[in-house]
């Protein structure tokens, strides 16, 4: 079973799929092997990964998109970030890129996606301790092609 858990003050959503909780409170769950603290930088000794995805949209108008390239606005991050694209059907592509010491990071995207409908997203596969405050995607259109 799994668990869903808000942060009813920042609205902050994490969802626990292996402890199977029964109940919890502001501060601790429970299940049938024991009472688990939530909080630390750590998940029963493992990092915390992140990942948040845009719902699928038409970018623009109808005709298929070409990735240029995407930038985060990542202030306090160190380590390295994740660029998740997800297009048509089961199509997802990841592309790691590094922190910069400067806030500004970017990512470029393979050179063959054309989609017309794209979500974008961010993790941070190794646990890494980040704030996000702004994603851009810069995405030109084909002159022509929308099939």
């Amino acid at each position: 079973m799994d668990a869903i858990v808000m942060n009813t003050l920042t609205g902050a959503i994490t969802e626990y799929d292996n402890y199977g909780f029964h109940a919890a409170t502001p501060t601790h769950a429970g299940n049938a092997t024991g009472l688990y603290a939530f909080g630390g930088d750590l998940d029963v000794a493992q990092p915390i990964v992140a990942e948040a995805v845009t719902g699928e949209t038409l970018w623009g108008d109808s005709r298929k998109k070409f990735l240029d390239m995407v930038y985060f606005s990542i202030p306090d991050g160190e380590g390295r970030g994740e660029l998740i694209v997800q297009g048509a059907g089961e199509a997802e592509y990841r592309y790691p890129f590094p922190f910069r010491p400067s806030g500004q990071s970017r990512a470029k995207p393979g050179k063959g996606i054309r989609e017309n409908y794209l979500a974008f997203g961010f993790s941070n596969p190794d646990g890494d301790d980040f704030t996000l405050d702004r994603v851009e995607v810069l995405v030109a259109q084909s002159r022509t092609r929308r099939v």
